[in-house]
């Protein structure tokens, strides 16, 4: 028998595949009743990013690559309706209202989750343990990468949510870990020019090759065509691109495609060398579990069990 594969090519796509499968079950239900209840939807988003503190400057240890006026504005309209208030420095307090209604609405997701009847709970336990001998062996480790991430992440669920919330929250850990993990291998390449090493990545998997592509696949992160093209020149400046066959195309040079890669790889280093704190049996058994679940979820997703009605 071979060693099952620990490293991010194997385990880290599985895990998020997975993780994609409960978004897209429980984030209707979630978004509904956000709206229903007059709780911005932003609150539910920014969870992940900690739900004590909020300031740009935090935000960036986790997500460098999108435009800090977007938090800024959202904190803006946060602080007039009274979900946050201000505190030293750039930095807002995260009342207790903000985190109620996180758990509320999250609850009402998972609702649709408690329908999920295709692997009993002692399987779901028993994956859960697994996983969290893995976080627990990441807080632990000393550092690099630095763990912000994993450590400042809101947790929703508690002892009485249901197991199959316990397992979406310990992946969420580890979705929070390899944030952490690529943070700390690529953040020194780009410093605080995120947008320069997203630019980097889509030529690399040449995903968008002109800022106008950039703009409509990553309009999310709150930049323009205008910031885009400055991007891609930068990254024509400093080697990592180069002008493509046509007008405003670009592709990677060879020296981006190696820093990207060598990134990738220490990544993947960071990632998956706690894994150990398990045995090869509960690896092989770890794994297992989890494409199980992953094909359990998405024969749920599409079994019709869940409907989006009108009142939740």
């Amino acid at each position: 028998m071979t060693t099952l594969p620990l490293n991010i090519n194997e385990i880290w796509p599985l895990i998020y595949a997975i993780l994609q499968e409960y978004w897209a079950i429980t984030d209707p239900y979630i978004e509904r009743a956000a709206d229903q209840n007059n709780i911005p939807i932003e609150l539910y988003y920014y969870s992940e990013l900690g739900l004590t503190y909020f300031s740009v400057t935090d935000f960036q240890k986790r997500d460098p690559y999108t435009n800090p006026e977007r938090f800024e504005n959202a904190f803006t309209r946060l602080e007039f309706k009274g979900w946050i208030y201000p505190d030293a420095g750039d930095r807002y307090q995260v009342s207790r209202k903000a985190q109620d209604a996180v758990r509320q609405i999250v609850g009402v997701g998972d609702m649709q989750l408690k329908k999920f009847a295709m692997m009993t709970d002692i399987e779901l336990d028993q994956l859960a343990n697994s996983l969290k001998k893995i976080i627990e062996a990441y807080l632990n480790a000393p550092e690099p990468p630095e763990k912000w991430a994993v450590s400042n992440r809101f947790s929703p669920v508690d002892e009485s949510s249901p197991p199959i919330a316990q397992v979406r929250d310990a992946l969420m850990y580890l979705h929070a870990y390899h944030d952490d993990s690529h943070f700390s291998a690529a953040h020194s390449h780009f410093g605080g020019a995120g947008i320069l090493w997203s630019v980097l990545g889509y030529l690399w998997k040449n995903e968008a090759t002109t800022a106008s592509q950039m703009t409509k696949r990553m309009a999310f992160r709150g930049y323009d065509k205008a910031d885009y093209e400055v991007a891609l020149q930068a990254a024509v400046e400093i080697g990592w691109a180069e002008l493509g066959d046509t007008p405003e195309k670009y592709r990677p040079t060879q020296m981006g495609i190696t820093l990207r890669e060598q990134v990738d790889q220490q990544t993947e280093v960071y990632f998956s060398q706690l894994w150990s704190v398990l045995s090869e049996r509960e690896l092989w058994q770890l794994h297992a579990s989890l494409k199980k679940l992953h094909e359990l979820l998405i024969l749920f997703r599409n079994s019709g069990t869940l409907v989006l009605r009108d009142n939740l």
